[in-house]
């Protein structure tokens, strides 16, 4: 497959060479270039005709068994043929490397993210306002820098974004404990800091999610995700808890120090990865200017292509409804309900290992039970099994146990969906886009959490906590129904091609269509391609 694309966005599956992104051929889908044609409305219409690929068939055509048709259901002994077939991504040195250079940065993450407040506390006795202020200043980024972030991640070489970021926030974090020991640490240098750190942080994730597929191939995607998955969990989980002991055991300033010595471990490692890129390729310019266009072709490629709009548009739901959730929650389980701190704690820590178990099978549900189904499965178990929380009364141990064991099935089941939405989204982008494919999802999804955090107050103080746990549970629900409604859950046992986006000269008209060189057309039957895949 050559590097066709010319809408500019991030790929987070595709992997390798432009002349071997996985499959060798283009998934049927061409969209040009028109003249009077922006590059924005080039990827909407690649977008709807993907859209009615997967849509018609559950996979693309190019997908399609040997021996099939198009159109045709893949037998669920197909999907799990290609798994078996597949080497293990662990024999993948590179992804080793990677796994474990992410690891160590997500440790890093959790343990700064703790200590930094920490540090404003301890040792600067700073007040609420002024910890919740360095709170906000640090997830900041996510909303000034995602998109941004995602046309330079798509611009160079995602390794080296890795490295840097890496290598940027142990410089960032080193110089809290520096500042401390000579007596110049205030609460306005943990604000600058925080906020670059979280740039760091912004940076890093969405050049991981567009490197992966680089490394591994199509049919270890969902393996590997499933690996950093649980990596992410591990750090979620014990993150905060080692954060708390190296601030018990070396004050605060040091522990963050901790934190930056973990970012060089994963900078080394990372570095360490054999792997070497093509340069990148990018239509747009480095002016203000094209770097703009470039951030609204990564828009248009999300809501322009029913897939991908179908998942930002449930991730929205799903975050503005949750955030108003926890609002209500934290209060609802003291106020109404009468838990203790020490019982609130055991419902709490019941999400830990939720998300290892929801990591760990993950990878395989797909093989077993097919892509589409997998998604609308654990998405409902996650999401409808909160609608339990509202019917708990008491403070007994059933109470505890009931509202244990939703968290339970609530963080397993979202883990695994997690990781099917995030394998497929990855294979639908093309390698180009990945990075603003990611980063217009992490502006999604951070964006809409205030607002939830908002209507969950307003609802707690309109209807009472009850209701409002009740209220969001439900729009958690409604989050399905776009989910349930798209090609998504359509989708059988093998990914969905990537959509391809050929250049079109500017005397062909609309008309005329695109006309591939013949290195470009398909040179083969659908079911030939799936074989050579």
């Amino acid at each position: 497959m050559t590097d066709a694309v010319t809408a500019g966005e991030k790929a987070d599956e595709t992997v390798g060479d432009p002349a071997d992104e996985r499959t060798g051929h283009p998934a049927g889908v061409t969209a040009g270039d028109p003249a009077g044609e922006s590059a924005g409305e080039a990827v909407v219409k690649a977008g709807e005709a993907v859209a009615e690929t997967v849509g018609a068939t559950g996979v693309s055509p190019a997908a399609a068994p040997a021996g099939a048709t198009p159109g045709e259901p893949a037998e669920a002994t197909a999907g799990e043929s290609a798994a078996a077939d597949a080497p293990s991504v662990w024999r993948n040195a590179d992804f080793t490397r990677l796994w474990t250079g992410q690891t160590a940065s997500l440790f890093a993450a959790q343990v700064s993210e703790l200590a930094l407040p920490l540090v404003a506390v301890l040792a600067l006795s700073a007040g609420s306002a002024q910890v919740g202020l360095l709170t906000s200043v640090v997830k900041l980024p996510y909303l000034l820098v995602s998109l941004f972030a995602g046309v330079l991640v798509d611009r160079v070489r995602r390794r080296n974004i890795l490295i840097a970021t890496d290598l940027g926030r142990a410089l960032v974090l080193s110089v809290v404990p520096v500042l401390y020991w000579t007596d110049r640490l205030g609460i306005s240098w943990l604000y600058v800091l925080g906020f670059f750190a979280g740039c760091g942080s912004v940076l890093f994730d969405v050049a991981g999610q567009a490197y992966l597929p680089r490394l591994v191939e199509r049919e270890q995607l969902t393996r590997a995700n499933s690996a950093l998955g649980a990596s992410q969990s591990a750090a979620t989980i014990g993150g905060p808890a080692l954060g708390g002991v190296l601030v018990q055991w070396l004050t605060a300033p040091v522990a963050v120090l901790a934190g930056a010595v973990s970012y060089l471990v994963s900078a080394v490692t990372v570095a360490s990865i054999r792997h070497r890129e093509e340069g990148a390729e990018h239509t747009g310019g480095a002016t203000p200017a094209g770097t703009l266009r470039e951030v609204w072709a990564g828009l248009r490629f999300v809501f322009g292509n029913e897939p991908l709009r179908a998942m930002t548009v449930m991730a929205s739901i799903f975050n503005l409804s949750f955030t108003a959730l926890e609002v209500a929650f934290v209060q609802f389980m003291p106020r109404t309900l009468g838990l203790s701190a020490g019982e609130i704690g055991l419902v709490m820590a019941a999400l830990g290992p939720g998300f290892l178990v929801g990591a760990a099978f993950a990878g395989r549900l797909p093989q077993r039970f097919g892509y589409g189904r997998t998604m609308l499965a654990t998405a409902a178990v996650a999401n409808l099994v909160m609608l339990g929380i509202s019917t708990v009364h008491g403070s007994g141990v059933l109470a505890v146990g009931t509202l244990m064991l939703i968290n339970f099935l609530f963080a397993s089941f979202g883990v695994a969906n997690n990781v099917t939405v995030l394998s497929i989204r990855q294979t639908l982008t093309p390698d180009s886009l990945q990075g603003r494919v990611a980063a217009t999802n992490r502006f999604v999804a951070m964006g809409i959490a205030p607002l939830g955090a908002l209507a969950g107050g307003f609802l707690g103080s309109a209807v009472g906590l009850r209701g409002t746990v009740l209220i969001t549970a439900i729009g958690l629900s409604s989050a399905l129904v776009p989910l349930a409604l798209s090609s998504l859950a359509r989708i059988r046992f093998d990914l969905p091609e990537p959509i391809v986006l050929f250049p079109q000269s500017p005397s062909q008209s609309p008309s005329q269509g695109p006309s591939p060189s013949a290195s470009q057309r398909p040179s083969q039957s659908p079911s030939q391609s799936k074989e050579d895949a």
